[in-house]
Parts: structure tokens; sequence; C-alpha cells
């Protein structure tokens, strides 16, 4: 299959505890070259890792700004597309509803893997007994580091935000979600038992079911949902990590992520941009 490239500039937006690289690491791996190759132009985008979503907008904002500003001469009616993993659609949602109103142009918000429900996560980290602390280890080592996020994130906050800042008109909006079956000893064993367990919150059951080990198929759902992840795979799966750093599992399986990407863009070039091949 080709793939058609946007006209107007791609936003690659990172996830909670994210970044845009770090030496030779890509938080979105490989993903934002493999673009510019199709013929994209793009820019990733780096936010706090763990501030709320309120801040984490802001930065954003101040960085799209910033990066069309010094490309363009002026942010003055440029258009973008935002791709978003994680928190990151959150962040994107918060954004468009700023206040002064941006100077550019949002055409479309993609998510992928967001938390648009909320994500348990918090509530099972507190649910964990001695043992299974330590099982856990490297998983929770990242959450106690997220508390201002992770409040954000729990499915009873998630409803004042979508309240809040509903969809705005004129803004395409498209999600995809991911799940999985974590193998015996994968990090994501327990968070991904605890999510796919509708008993542990029937008040929030959108937060709850199939998940990629951090956030529900449910919860991810939001706006058009595309259909393009068909092979099992992990909340840093989509993200083309096999294995993050620290023994963090990504996924079970060699998921292309690259090629998403690629759907991702294409969708928004036909959809959004109404371009043919």
């Amino acid at each position: 299959m080709s793939y058609i490239p946007t006209t107007h500039d791609i936003v690659l937006c990172h996830g909670l505890m994210g970044f845009g690289s770090v030496g030779p690491l890509d938080y979105f791996k490989g993903v934002a070259d493999d673009l510019k190759r199709l013929g994209c132009t793009v820019f990733v985008s780096e936010v706090s890792m763990v501030d709320d979503i309120k801040t984490r907008a802001g930065q954003l904002h101040t960085q799209i700004n910033s990066y069309l500003s010094h490309r363009y001469g002026s942010a003055k009616d440029r258009s973008v597309h935002l791709i978003c993993h994680s928190m990151g659609g959150l962040d994107a949602r918060r954004l468009v509803h700023k206040d002064p109103k941006p100077e550019y142009n949002v055409l479309s918000i993609t998510t992928v893997s967001t938390p648009h429900r909320g994500s348990p996560v918090s509530a099972w980290s507190e649910s964990l007994n001695f043992f299974a602390k330590i099982t856990a280890a490297p998983l929770l080592a990242i959450v106690h580091q997220c508390a201002p996020a992770l409040k954000d994130l729990r499915p009873e906050n998630m409803k004042v935000f979508n309240r809040t800042y509903p969809d705005v008109a004129g803004i395409k909006y498209f999600s995809v979600a991911a799940k999985f079956d974590p193998w015996r000893t994968h990090v994501y064993r327990l968070s991904h038992a605890f999510i796919s367990d509708f008993s542990k919150d029937p008040m929030n059951r959108d937060a709850f079911g199939p998940n990629d080990g951090m956030v529900s198929v449910s919860s991810a759902k939001w706006g058009e949902f595309l259909d393009f992840v068909r092979q099992d795979t992990s909340h840093f799966g989509v993200l083309g990590w096999e294995l993050m750093p620290g023994g963090l599992g990504g996924a079970n399986s060699d998921f292309d992520a690259k090629r998403l990407y690629r759907q991702l863009v294409d969708n928004v070039a036909r959809k959004v941009e109404g371009k043919a091949e």
C-alpha cells in the first residue's frame, strides 16, 4: 500500500514520562524520520514528563508556536495535525481550548492509547500487597513519580475534564486503541489484570476491560475510532518499543509501529486535507 503524506505539519505529542529524544533514543521510535521519508514535515514536542494536563498543554502550545514561528516566520494561519500517544492526546484536547485562541490552526487530533475516560493505574498501585509491589517494582517506580498527572487521569476526574473540554467544532478527532495478553513475568501483568476487571469500579466501567497494560480499549476510543491496531501489542508496543530500558516490557509481538503512524498520517491526508493518490 502507498501512503499519502500531509501538506501541513505533523506534531508528535508524547505521553506520561515521555520525551522527545534522549541521546540515540526516540520516544516515537524512528517514527519521525520514517514520516519525513514519506514526505511529511514533522515536529516532535517535548513537554514535562510528570505534570498535570493544564501545564503540559501550555508547554505544548508554546513549543508549537515557537516551532512554526522559526520555520515559517510566523505561526499565524499555519495549520498542524497533532498525533499523540497516551496523555499527549489529553494535552492536545486541552490545548485547543486555550484562551486566547492560538494563531495557528489545529486541523486534527489523532490519539493513540489515550485514556480519554481515565486510567485506573493509580488505584491499581494503591491496591497492591507487599509481594505484588515487589513484582511490579519497575512500573511502580514510574507511577510514584507521576502523582500530578495520575490525579488528572483518575476516571472520576476525566469525567469532569470531558465535560469541561468537549470537542471543538472544525477539528477532526480520531483514535486508536491497543490490547494484549502479557506473559507471566511481564511488568504489565498485574496492572493488566486489574484494568481487565470491570468489578473494580462499576461506576467507571469505560476505564476497564481489554487493555494495553495501562489504558483500556473503551477509554482510548474518541471521535472516529480507527481499527488500525489488529495485532496484539502493549502501551509502549504502539511506539515500537519491544523492551523499554530498565526491563519495562513493551510488546510481546513484532508490531510495526512505523506502519501504524504512516496509516495515521495517510488517514488525515485523505479525510482532512482531501488528498488522493
